[in-house]
């Protein structure tokens, strides 16, 4: 089952404080401003809810537009971001947009921070052109006053660098990265949380390009961090461990992903409850994994629940919905339900299209699937053109030596064999086998495929001795990638 990237983590800004006060002694809005942002970084959302809305409230009460509420406004639309309720964050967000703009009228490091946050906001929902739009703006007010490095600044180039990993702009996406985590470590004062959501987006960066060795190390050290200052219950110490999980299965090693995914959906469901997108994230991490392992049974199950979730949450036309209607069509076409799987695929590409167009990863990766499923339906002439276009795609964003562009060679393959064209077969065999030997780490599940292929089309041709010795090389890589899950 080929699945999209794991889902980036951003970073929320809290404001809270209000500029500089006379007297030491917070006031009572101020008091319980904080008190709601000690409740959030513990987990108690609920107290923190009412902590918020008391604040807003006493603000409120002497006048309607008081800029001071301005604060309670941007941290209680953090919190309802953070539950999946997104259209109640966004009326927060644009009302202490409003506010300020008719108190004061004036760009400061308060409005950059509504702006970035908004843009989270829009990136959660889909709407990638309007945060791409509001994170420069953040930028360009920052850079109009004059603002120095500082962990606000940061926080907004991570941002947006996680935009344009979503849309497959990886070399922008890992300059802003590292900018953001070269100003973190210099001691402009970042919570330890942002810069191991910093750390996270950089390893995803390097999981993505299928530089394993480069990314474990990057996801160790952003949960070190996050346990360290005690934030093991936190939701995006879940989200780092779904990524480090998301390694170790791109590496096959199926016994140490499944408790890392196991332990993240836990504290998701714990902390955010049991309709949240995230926890519909990590039950299509476990449903991917389950495939994986042959163990069908365990998969639709979790998989239809994800997108219930995520239809209701995001909208039928995220790109999560995307993820969760690709994962289904592949149990469907497992369980032989062609028709459901070409929905389900044909779907999952026209959502990833719209918002990407067609030179991007993940839809190279559902042109590629809906590909193989034609090719076992016969359906050859349906089958090639989509398979071009996913080379094609693949090799322009991810490179032409990434794993999945020799996948990509593997199912062209096949699909030569069905038409008798054996030379061109051997060609794209030899492209795989190629791209898959100068991996740093054996790609075990895609190298016994492509080895297997290899063999069928030698023995198709009459070269059973060499047939023989890729089968051979075949079995002794599962024999090895057995012995490497045999841990449960």
């Amino acid at each position: 089952m080929t699945n999209l990237p794991v889902r980036l983590s951003i970073v929320l800004m809290f404001i809270v404080f209000w500029a500089s006060s006379a007297s030491s002694q917070l006031s009572s809005w101020e008091a319980e401003n904080e008190a709601g942002r000690q409740a959030y970084s513990q987990g108690r959302y609920a107290e923190a809810q009412h902590d918020y809305l008391a604040a807003i409230s006493d603000v409120k009460q002497a006048d309607a537009d008081d800029p001071r509420v301005i604060l309670p406004l941007n941290n209680l639309a953090a919190l309802y971001m953070q539950q999946g309720k997104y259209s109640d964050a966004e009326n927060l967000y644009l009302q202490a947009l409003s506010i300020r703009k008719i108190t004061s009228g004036q760009e400061d490091a308060l409005a950059a921070t509504i702006l970035s946050n908004l843009g989270v906001l829009y990136f959660r929902k889909g709407r990638y052109s309007d945060a791409e739009s509001l994170y420069k703006s953040a930028l360009d007010i920052r850079a109009k006053l004059n603002m120095p490095e500082d962990a606000q600044g940061s926080s907004i180039l991570s941002n947006l660098g996680s935009l344009y990993f979503v849309a497959g702009k990886y070399s922008q996406a890992e300059s802003l990265f590292q900018t953001a985590l070269v100003s973190q470590e210099k001691g402009h004062g970042p919570e330890p949380r942002d810069l191991a959501i910093s750390l996270n987006n950089l390893g995803l960066i390097y999981l993505e390009q299928a530089k394993f060795s480069e990314a474990e190390p990057i996801f160790e050290r952003a949960m070190a961090i996050l346990e360290k200052s005690g934030d093991s219950q936190d939701p995006e110490f879940a989200t780092v461990l779904s990524n480090w999980a998301s390694l170790y299965e791109s590496e096959g090693k199926y016994s140490k992903a499944k408790p890392l995914y196991e332990h993240a959906l836990a504290i998701r469901e714990k902390t955010l409850g049991p309709k949240h997108p995230d926890v519909a994230a990590s039950l299509n991490y476990l449903a991917e994994l389950y495939f994986l392992e042959g163990k069908y049974s365990k998969v639709e199950s979790l998989d239809q629940r994800a997108l219930t979730i995520r239809e209701e949450s995001l909208g039928p036309d995220s790109i999560e919905v995307s993820e969760s209607l690709n994962n289904l069509g592949s149990i469907y076409r497992k369980q032989r339900e062609y028709l459901k799987a070409e929905q389900s695929y044909q779907r999952a590409e026209e959502i990833m299209e719209k918002h990407f167009g067609t030179d991007n990863p993940n839809v190279a990766r559902e042109l590629h699937n809906l590909g193989s499923l034609y090719i076992e339906e016969d359906k050859l002439a349906r089958a090639e053109p989509l398979l071009k276009m996913s080379l094609d795609a693949m090799q322009n964003s991810l490179g032409p030596d990434h794993p999945d562009v020799a996948l990509v060679y593997a199912t062209r393959a096949t699909l030569y064999m069905k038409r008798g064209v054996y030379e061109e077969a051997e060609s794209d065999c030899q492209h795989a086998l190629d791209i898959l030997g100068r991996s740093s780490s054996p790609d075990y599940p895609d190298l016994i495929r492509v080895l297997n292929i290899y063999a069928a089309l030698l023995s198709k041709t009459n070269r059973k001795a060499q047939a023989e010795l890729f089968e051979t090389r075949a079995m002794t890589y599962k024999a090895e990638f057995r012995e490497m899950n045999s841990t449960r």
